[in-house]
């Protein structure tokens, strides 16, 4: 007997979603913490390398991509599911295309995609003034699933 397929994910943060009209540059992670993948990063200024976000230095003028979830990226713990890129590794950024991310909020399809100053997270809402950095170029493609993953569209490149 068959089986009816009735509901699929956006996949995994970090991966492209459609690879049309994607484009990937591979920068130096230059802060000391790994970077996950699907992660906002910032390019750093006077260096060919990238950071993760930073309330304090990070501005939408510096807004680079998304760390790519690089098919030949293992994890360094056999039996977890999640690699990274770690510190002074070469790491893949999505500048123009599409992918899944994991957001903190409801999204509507064709809403702007902000970061949390207070912690880092991706959501839809600007929040009170100043609490929020607005990632330009960035939207909602498709609305979040069950697992709080969503697919976002860059639809020009901010530097690089």
């Amino acid at each position: 007997m068959g089986k009816v397929l009735s509901g699929f994910t956006n996949g995994f943060a970090g991966a492209i979603s459609r690879s049309v009209d994607d484009i990937v540059i591979s920068l130096r992670n230059a802060s000391e913490e790994n970077l996950a993948f699907g992660k906002p990063v910032f390019l750093v200024s006077g260096e060919n390398a990238c950071m993760p976000f930073d309330a304090e230095t990070c501005t939408a003028e510096n807004f680079l991509g998304f760390t790519v979830r690089a098919a030949d990226k293992t994890p360094e713990v056999y039996g977890s599911s999640q690699g990274v890129y770690t510190p002074e590794d070469p790491v893949d950024v999505l500048v123009r295309g599409s992918m899944a991310v994991t957001l903190d909020s409801s999204a509507q399809t064709g809403s702007p995609v902000y970061i949390r100053k207070a912690d880092g997270a991706l959501v839809t809402n600007p929040g009170a003034e100043g609490s929020t950095l607005l990632l330009p170029g960035v939207t909602v493609r498709r609305p979040r699933d069950s697992t709080r993953t969503a697919e976002i569209v860059l639809t020009k490149r901010n530097l690089l």
